[in-house]
């Protein structure tokens, strides 16, 4: 056969790719200028059409497919597209089946066509997988990732992936896979309401030229609710960063529009009881939210593991950034030679453009095991998304060990919780502020500034300097009159009346 890692050719000639199921047939090449005008016209085309549902057209022998002999089909590094070119960038494909049964068509363009990349058999090893009988070139994807130095010049590492309806997942040097990124989030955390998960149906994938440092890809979202097109233009590195173009044209009118949205895992950390069993200090992808307004307002809100959902708002004039942080970063923190969740990226979005006013949401949801998502935050439009009319958010998203620049302001850096005995309901909560000027700061004039909600009140408050992290612990004393009441506390640094420090956010039922 033809080697696939030669690559599809955007010329006028065809490769024919024969697998272990024979000869695939020859994909065309159409001439078309891929860009994002060209996805932005696909996709108001589709959206002036009622919303097609995907054709169940999986083979039973891939629906049928165990979780054990469906991870046993592995993609052969050796069938990477582009791998003989010496191109800076390869691609490698995600098999249909088991829980990813859609479809999905990817193509290759150049500057001057566009070509459907087949499926092809010989690309994936079965030996482990129980027969799957005749599989076509028409089948498709399930996903894809791609491929770039990042860590030693020789090695080509995986450095973003898209699989599972708008998901993708970025690493720079360094780091291991952990949260998650979407292209929509429509209606998370909407309690009584179904969540919808658009999918990126199609993808236009740029062939690298020798020397290139970025690439460029297109994807194209449908869902019952909302089409949209996407630019993503991903440089790897130290931190990865994908610029993201966007535009959304919505079918009908939606409660919860979520633009940027991350999601992410919190088990348990310094903040809940260990469970039972548990050698791991800490089990989390991230362990708090940050946001940051153009106003200068900072928050920080940790994650935890709730009984019950719980969701947040984050009021924003203007957001600058926001976004799921993993800020402790020492391994005795998680004591896991395998998972390494201290070198899980923390991810944050920085809006592009003019985005308006609105909020920031955090769902937290109950989890069971380090195998539960359920953490998600996102950004919500205050006015009402027009229906019929296409809308457009641009951003950028960070991927990296380190955190966005705090501009000399402290930052929380453990928070702890525990029941206040002398209350039938009650919490307290000991919080850490790193501050870069501990060692110049004059105590006297320093003071936490302490706030509850309506359903609870403040019983004692107290601030004490902290040498061994450089900076402050304050501790709180809060209860609520009855039971069943949500309690919201905050808390910021101030020197005399001036903040220094990001907010600390935490909600707590009673």
């Amino acid at each position: 056969m033809s080697k696939a890692s030669s690559g599809f050719f955007l010329a006028f000639k065809m490769v024919v790719m024969c697998g272990l199921a024979g000869c695939a047939a020859p994909a065309a090449i159409e001439p078309v200028n891929v860009n994002f005008e060209y996805v932005r016209d696909l996709a108001a085309a589709d959206a002036s059409g009622p919303y097609q549902t995907p054709a169940k057209d999986l083979p039973p022998q891939l629906a049928a497919l165990s979780y054990e002999d469906f991870r046993n089909i592995r993609f052969r590094p050796a069938q990477s597209l582009w791998r003989n070119e010496n191109l800076p960038f390869q691609l490698q494909f995600f098999h249909r089946g088991f829980l990813f049964p859609e479809k999905i068509t990817i193509r290759e363009f150049s500057s001057t066509h566009e070509q459907v990349i087949p499926f092809v058999r010989d690309f994936f090893s079965y030996e482990l997988t129980k027969d799957v009988g005749t599989l076509h070139s028409s089948l498709g994807y399930a996903g894809f990732r791609v491929h770039t130095p990042i860590n030693r010049p020789d090695v080509y590492d995986e450095v973003i992936a898209f699989l599972g309806s708008s998901y993708f997942r970025a690493i720079g040097a360094g780091q291991i896979y952990g949260l998650s990124a979407r292209g929509l989030a429509v209606d998370s955390g909407v309690v009584g309401t179904t969540e919808e998960f658009p999918r990126f149906t199609d993808f236009w994938v740029g062939k690298p030229a020798p020397g290139d440092t970025a690439l460029t890809i297109y994807a194209l979202l449908k869902g019952p609710s909302v089409t949209g097109a996407y630019e993503f233009i991903v440089r790897p590195g130290k931190a990865t960063i994908i610029d993201v173009r966007s535009e959304l044209i919505f079918r009908r009118e939606v409660a919860l529009p979520g633009v940027a949205p991350l999601t992410s895992m919190y088990w348990y950390g310094e903040n809940s009881l260990r469970p039972l069993g548990q050698m791991r200090q800490e089990v989390h992808d991230s362990d708090g939210m940050t946001v940051l307004d153009a106003a200068g307002n900072r928050s920080w809100l940790p994650l935890h593991n709730p009984a019950d959902p719980e969701f947040e708002v984050v009021p924003t004039e203007k957001v600058t950034r926001f976004g799921l942080l993993q800020r402790d970063r020492r391994i005795g923190s998680y004591e896991d030679m395998e998972s390494h969740y201290e070198q899980r990226p923390s991810a944050w979005i920085e809006p592009q453009g003019e985005w308006g006013n609105g909020s920031v949401r955090l769902v937290q949801l109950p989890a069971s095991s380090e195998y539960d998502d359920n953490i998600v935050a996102f950004w919500v439009p205050a006015a009402k998304i027009p229906v019929g009319q296409p809308v457009q958010y641009n951003y950028r998203i960070v991927w990296s060990l380190a955190e966005p620049a705090n501009d000399g302001f402290a930052t929380v850096v453990g928070t702890r919780e525990g029941f206040l005995n002398k209350a039938k309901y009650g919490r307290v909560f000991w919080v850490d502020f790193a501050d870069e000027q501990f060692a110049t700061r004059d105590a006297a004039q320093l003071a936490a500034e302490v706030e509850v909600s309506a359903e609870g009140r403040i019983v004692h408050q107290s601030i004490s300097p902290y040498p061994q992290i450089g900076g402050w612990r304050v501790f709180i004393e809060t209860d609520a009159p009855v039971a069943g009441k949500t309690v919201n506390v905050r808390c910021r640094l101030r020197a005399g009346t001036k903040p220094i420090s990001e907010t600390w956010i935490y909600e707590w039922k009673s």
